[in-house]
C-alpha cells in the first residue's frame, strides 16, 4: 500500500447525527478524533387566552434547556455506544385542562466506558390567562444552560425562546428545537387554544 493510499483510508469527514423524535443507540463511527453531544429538553404548551371582556392572552410556553459536552476520542472509542431519548413538546390549553409541559430529552453512556449522564429538562407550561411557564433546566455537560420562560400573557403570549437561538414564537407553535408554545389569543366571549411546544432533540458532531 503507497503513502497517499494509508492517507486516504485514516482521513474521516465530520459527520452529525440529529434526533428529533423517539430513544435509541448512538454509535461512535470509526476515525472520529472528537464528539460535541447536545441535548435540548422539550419546549412547553401555551395556555389559553381569556376573552377581550378581560383583554389576557395565555401565557407562553418555556423553552427546554440545553446540555452540551465536548468528549475526546481514541481508536478504542470506536464502535462504542451511548442511549438517547429526546422528549416530546407539551401541549396547549384548550381551556379545560391546563397547558403541558415539555418531557426531558437525555444522554447516558451505553458501552463508552466513562460515565455521562446528561440531562435537558423541559419548559413548563403557560397559564391560563396569566404567567408564562418558567424555562428548563440543565445537567451533566460541559456546558448547562436553562431554557427562557414564555411571556407572562398580559400582552401577546409569546412562547420562550429555544436556547439554540431561533426566535420567539407568538399565538403559533414552539419552534425547534424546544421551544415554547406561544398563548392563545382573544375572542368575544371566550379565549382561544393555547399552542404546543417544539420537541426536544439530541445531535452528536463528529470530527
Amino acid at each position: 500500500m503507497t503513502f497517499a493510499a494509508r492517507s486516504n483510508f485514516n482521513t474521516f469527514n465530520p459527520k452529525t447525527n440529529t434526533y428529533s423524535s423517539g430513544s435509541g443507540t448512538e454509535t461512535i463511527p470509526y476515525g472520529a478524533s472528537q464528539l460535541v453531544i447536545s441535548v435540548y429538553g422539550a419546549g412547553g404548551g401555551g395556555g389559553h387566552g381569556t376573552s377581550f371582556d378581560t383583554g389576557i392572552f395565555g401565557g407562553g410556553g418555556g423553552s427546554g434547556g440545553r446540555s452540551q459536552r465536548t468528549i475526546t476520542l481514541t481508536p478504542t472509542n470506536w464502535g462504542q455506544t451511548f442511549t438517547y431519548t429526546v422528549g416530546s413538546g407539551g401541549s396547549g390549553s384548550n381551556g379545560g385542562n391546563n397547558a403541558g409541559s415539555g418531557a426531558t430529552s437525555t444522554v447516558v453512556n451505553g458501552t463508552y466506558p466513562t460515565s455521562v449522564s446528561m440531562t435537558a429538562n423541559g419548559g413548563v407550561g403557560g397559564q391560563d390567562g396569566g404567567p408564562g411557564g418558567s424555562g428548563g433546566s440543565a445537567t451533566g455537560g460541559t456546558t448547562n444552560t436553562s431554557g427562557n420562560s414564555g411571556d407572562s400573557g398580559t400582552t401577546d403570549g409569546y412562547g420562550g425562546a429555544p436556547v439554540g437561538g431561533s426566535p420567539t414564537t407568538v399565538r403559533a407553535v414552539g419552534v425547534a428545537p424546544g421551544g415554547g408554545g406561544g398563548g392563545g389569543g382573544l375572542t368575544v366571549g371566550g379565549g382561544n387554544n393555547g399552542f404546543a411546544g417544539a420537541s426536544g432533540q439530541a445531535s452528536f458532531v463528529y470530527t
